[in-house]
């Protein structure tokens, strides 16, 4: 426990006020008063001006909390009734306020702490001046925020340490949301704006003086909390409050008069449709909404553009193709085109659209569709047949169903399925044969089969041949003595086979004349076949024996010889 001793110095804070009311600057002169008085060591009954304070900086933090109430209920009013470009700025508004109130709620259970602790109280009471019994307690608070060394203050939860970090980052978090603000289009504030914000938050960053007294270098916890009777402490973390509800109120009132800048009025109002499916099948529910929509007589041409096939990228917040522009009528872009080919099919594009401040902003949209046949069908993704080992695509449609609301069976030649998306599947097929495919569709939650089942046939991948050196062993090899030094393994391939493989050499023989056999493990050449084969010359001849292959459903074969001839 430190030991009491006068103070021989005034207590100030780092917080200065930007714009301030009259009553605001009245309670700062009172607290500096007071904090000069205590330096005095005056008696118990002066501390009760603390009390005072405390309770006017009490009033000023709940009529700030008032205000902010009625301009955040006005401002998601605002919102509510149809000004959309405002709510960008008032989901930062709220994302300021849930950073503030964070604090705000730690500040308030240091001050609880503090005060069970000081008065010695069991549980969690009010930490009010008014109902304290040792406003002059000195050493409590001291030892609590500080430690029992001033010379290294404690680092724990609800020290003077812990609350500067607090305040430093919530600081350094919304001096980033105003940069990052900057960086989009619908958040952008003005030059003044910001630079009120930026004075402002300043009032609640921790700032060390650095002043020494009595051999003591008082940093900002130091100033603040050392040696600090209860009564100072409560008063300056209720100070600390106060100037985080101005700080609030200042961003609250900026991000609310900057969305007012930049609106269009909705004054085109109509009825729409809005059908998860337009095909119904007879003994189905036809669903829909029926919804008011709203649009705006200012969205002309000139305004927004609706650009079928372009493509937005967000990095460079440019149009990498610029697309087809359709009509815009009322705020809203016609489209039209005839289909032809069954599948789903993709709408994709973006709505370019010039915002109040003259600035082109970019919606990219995408939407599918299916065109159906007037029956189920399955059909094979890259050729009408399956093939055993390989992953085997395929899409599925059902007249009047979206694809989400489809599901395939397969069986045969112990066939699995595995969806990737809606309508497409993937087909993996053990053996040769034929399998079956048949489609169901969910009908108020049960599925249904629909149309009929359609088969495939299955087939074996087919064998793959030798490849060395970018060569396929279909025949002879031929390399030269320069081509052959540079060989470092052998690997496996189909010959004019659609599909890609993935065939695993295993193990194979080098065998050269005169040479013997020299086996290699895996596709590479060992060290000993890589020499024999470096010192063969023009007229060798040698072969690649025993090959054997894995191929992607595990089974391992032996692929044909290859033979290789030195070349000049």
């Amino acid at each position: 426990m430190i030991n009491q001793k006068p103070l021989t110095y005034t207590k100030t804070t780092t917080m200065s006020s930007g714009k301030e009311t009259p009553r605001q600057k009245m309670i700062g002169m009172m607290y500096l008063v007071l904090t000069a008085l205590l330096a005095l060591n005056v008696s118990k009954e002066i501390l009760q001006g603390f009390v005072m304070v405390d309770e006017s900086i009490g009033k000023s933090k709940l009529i700030l909390d008032e205000n902010n109430s009625r301009v955040q209920k006005a401002f998601e009013d605002y919102v509510n009734d149809g000004n959309f470009e405002a709510k960008p700025y008032l989901l930062k508004s709220i994302e300021t306020q849930k950073s503030i109130r964070i604090v705000d709620a730690y500040i308030d259970s240091m001050k609880v702490m503090i005060t069970r602790k000081t008065e010695g109280l069991p549980k969690k009471d009010t930490s009010q001046l008014r109902f304290m019994e040792r406003l002059d307690d000195f050493d409590t608070p001291t030892y609590l925020l500080i430690g029992s060394d001033e010379t290294k203050p404690i680092d724990t939860k609800y020290s003077a340490k812990d609350l500067r970090k607090q305040l430093t980052n919530l600081h350094s978090d919304l001096l980033s949301l105003i940069d990052n603000m900057q960086k989009d289009s619908k958040t952008k504030l003005d030059a003044e704006s910001i630079a009120t914000l930026k004075q402002k938050l300043g009032t609640i960053k921790p700032t060390d003086r650095n002043i020494i007294k009595e051999g003591v270098k008082l940093n900002w916890e130091l100033e603040n909390f050392y040696h600090m009777p209860m009564a100072a402490v409560i008063t300056n973390l209720d100070k600390i409050q106060a100037d985080m509800k101005n700080l609030e109120s200042e961003f609250l009132h900026t991000f609310a008069g900057a969305s007012s800048k930049f609106v269009f009025k909705i004054d085109k109002l109509h009825a729409d449709v809005v059908a998860p499916s337009a095909y119904v099948l007879a003994g189905q529910p036809f669903k829909a909404n029926i919804v008011l929509g709203a649009s705006s007589t200012q969205l002309t041409p000139e305004r927004m553009e609706v650009l079928v096939g372009a493509v937005y990228d967000p990095v460079t917040n440019k149009l990498i193709n610029k697309g087809d522009a359709i009509t815009i009528k009322d705020g809203m872009g016609n489209y039209e085109a005839m289909t032809s080919s069954t599948g789903q099919k993709e709408l994709k594009g973006v709505i370019k659209y010039k915002n109040p401040r003259g600035v082109d902003e970019y919606y990219p949209f995408d939407y599918s569709y299916m065109v159906a046949p007037p029956f189920s069908a399955v059909a094979a993704d890259n050729m009408n047949i399956f093939y055993a080992g390989i992953e085997n695509p395929i899409t599925a449609t059902c007249a009047g169903f979206s694809p989400s609301d489809l599901k395939i069976t397969v069986s045969g030649c112990g066939a699995e399925t595995v969806p990737t998306s809606a309508g497409k599947y993937v087909i993996k097929v053990k053996s040769a044969g034929t399998c079956s495919v048949s489609v169901a569709a969910k009908v108020n939650g049960v599925y249904q089969q629909q149309g009929p089942v359609k088969t495939f046939r299955v087939k074996d991948i087919p064998p793959p041949y030798l490849k060395l050196g970018g060569k396929l062993a279909t025949s002879n090899l031929e390399f030269t003595r320069n081509e052959i030094r540079l060989l470092g393994g052998v690997g496996a391939e189909s010959v004019g086979f659609m599909f890609p493989v993935n065939f695993v050499v295993k193990s194979f023989d080098v065998e050269l004349k005169g040479g013997g056999s020299i086996q290699c493990s895996g596709n590479n050449l060992s060290q000993a076949a890589k020499t024999a084969l470096n010192n063969m010359r023009v007229g060798d001849i040698g072969y690649i024996d025993n090959i054997k292959v894995q191929k992607p459903n595990g089974t391992i074969i032996t692929i044909p010889s290859a033979k290789i001839k030195i070349k000049a």
